[in-house]
Order: C-alpha cells, then structure tokens, then sequence
C-alpha cells in the first residue's frame, strides 16, 4: 500500500517562484514546516497520473489542491515530491544530497 500526503500552503504569502528558490536555498524539508501547512494523508493502492488526476486528489483528500501545493508518494523505498504548478502540470521536486 502506498501513501499519499497532501501539504497545503499556510497563510504566510509567496510566490510560486519564491518557493522554488527556497527549497534550493532552505531544502524541502525547512521550506514545508515554513510555508505549509501540516500534510493530510491517505492510502492508496494505485493512482492514475493522468489528466483527471487532480480532480482524484481533490474527491480523495475532500479539499481544493492549488498551485504551490505540494504532494508526496511513499511507496516501499521510494519517495517522491512534486508542486502543482498556475499551469496544472505537476513538477517533481528532486531531494539532492
């Protein structure tokens, strides 16, 4: 079973681009506890990554996922972070060491 989390933006302001340039400065994981809210979480067999995927998240998590939100897939060893963009494309957030 993986797991899905769902991290919304907080109410401190920035923009998209601001948030880009803080997880390379700050690291994803300072950048979330600052600018989001704590991560909703749901459990999933499988998911269809397609165009009606955002419409899945929105009836999964009972919320309206936005730009700047954030979504993490932990499946077994593997973990992924992407950041939905004003475009509706999902951009994948590399964790570098």
């Amino acid at each position: 079973m993986a797991t899905l989390r769902v991290y919304k933006r907080n109410s401190t302001f920035a923009e998209l681009a601001t948030l880009g340039e803080e997880i390379g400065k700050l690291g994803l994981n300072d950048t979330l506890q600052k600018y989001y809210s704590e991560p909703v979480e749901k459990e999933a067999r499988s998911i269809v990554a397609g165009p009606s995927f955002l419409q899945f998240l929105n009836k999964l998590f009972q919320t309206q996922i936005s730009a700047g939100d954030v979504i993490q897939f932990e499946s077994g060893d593997s973990i992924k972070y992407y950041m939905l963009s004003t475009t509706g494309t999902w951009d994948e957030i590399i964790k570098l060491q």
